[in-house]
């Protein structure tokens, strides 16, 4: 080659060393967690993909209501199961709950147990132990929520239990989205309950409104749900299914630009026999310090018609077991994300006060302090 050609040719070898798109290099993580799939087919087999699922959260906890004291390790959630898709449009999902804390018994209960047929993006039919999603903590999973525990909004007017037996319906239709779902409210138990009370009729519809108000997302829903009446509402263990509300409503959204998110709900339900009349809302801004970092803040505000209506949430209710009328909740967290919301630490300061008309025992006014962490595949 002539000598005059070389640092051109050089030049042309270096540029297209540059233009080449580089390997993709999977982390640690990526490679420890792609062993959770079993099994990965093609279209043309009848099993398309097999995972093993699950997931194990726990807590230090320590709070505090005057002179009584509440402090120590919970494990919140140990769950394993399978999921899967079949036959192109099927999938199915079996997970199961463990008292790891507790191990007497050591089976706690299923959580998860359905099939569902989709075929596309606007129909997809569900049957089996699945969740409500009702109110917009009540639609969160556990493994993606932005706080140690759900709002006492969710825990009082939404479903007590994530996931309830039935049938559901839902879809997407551009920026339209829909869901409806009749369930039991019948005895629960660690399986699928009896079938011996109410049913409950939920319907959810909603709306993407980014493009319209320049957001990266934005949405608003409207949720309802509807319980026929029986005496064996509510009842059953662990935990009943839900509250005996004959109707309940909320109307929530969230918004996400930049580093911020803001997620609101508003709720209201109207009780029957014991169960008071309850309204409520929730404010909740997430600045994103970086990919790693986020901070949260809660404020819940909630109120019921008649005396002793409302439940306090989890670590409160270890303090003062008693109920009131009239709630409110300041969170301030700091979550630290390793593998994004499948391996992350959780930091919450929170203050509650619960109101107490009849003065029999549900009065709170105190601080807590949790840590968190949270591992899922």
């Amino acid at each position: 080659m002539p000598s005059d050609f070389r640092p051109l040719f050089l030049l042309l070898l270096v540029a297209s060393a540059y233009g080449q798109t580089p390997p993709v290099v999977e982390s640690a993580y990526d490679q420890l967690w792609s062993k959770a799939l079993f099994y990965k087919g093609s279209k043309d087999t009848w099993l398309q993909e097999l995972r093993f699922t699950g997931r194990e959260q726990f807590d230090w906890y320590s709070f505090g209501n005057g002179d009584a004291h509440a402090s120590g390790w919970a494990n919140r959630r140990s769950r394993v199961g399978l999921k899967g898709q079949f036959l192109q449009d099927w999938y199915f999902s079996m997970e199961l709950d463990f008292n790891l804390g507790a191990p007497h018994p050591l089976f706690n209960k299923v959580t998860d147990a359905y099939v569902r047929w989709a075929p596309d993006a606007e129909r997809n039919w569900t049957l089996g132990r699945q969740g409500v999603r009702f109110t917009l903590d009540g639609s969160t999973s556990s493994l993606v929520l932005p706080t140690i525990d759900r709002s006492a909004i969710s825990n009082n007017i939404g479903m007590i239990e994530e996931s309830v037996p039935g049938l559901s319906f839902e879809g997407d239709r551009g920026k339209w989205f829909y869901r409806a779902g009749l369930f039991t409210a019948g005895t629960a138990d660690e399986y699928f309950g009896k079938f011996n009370a109410g049913r409950l009729a939920f319907v959810s519809t909603g709306w993407h409104f980014d493009e319209q108000w320049g957001l990266q997302k934005a949405f608003v829903r409207f949720d309802y749900l509807n319980l026929s009446d029986d005496s064996q509402n509510a009842t059953g263990f662990p935990q009943a299914f839900c509250r005996n509300n004959h109707q309940a409503f909320s109307l929530s959204g969230q918004f996400t630009q930049g580093p911020w998110t803001l997620n609101l709900d508003a709720c209201a339900s109207e009780g029957q026999g014991a169960q008071s009349d309850l309204h409520g809302f929730e404010f909740e801004p997430i600045y994103n310090l970086n990919s790693d970092w986020q901070l949260v803040f809660r404020y819940t505000y909630l109120a019921s018609k008649l005396n002793n209506g409302i439940y306090s949430i989890r670590y409160d209710s270890w303090v003062t077991a008693g109920r009131g009328d009239r709630y409110q909740e300041y969170y301030f967290g700091l979550n630290r994300y390793f593998y994004g919301h499948k391996l992350k630490w959780m930091l919450a300061v929170e203050h509650a006060a619960m109101h107490d008309r009849l003065a029999d025992g549900g009065a709170y006014d105190g601080w807590g302090f949790t840590s968190g962490f949270r591992v899922s595949w």
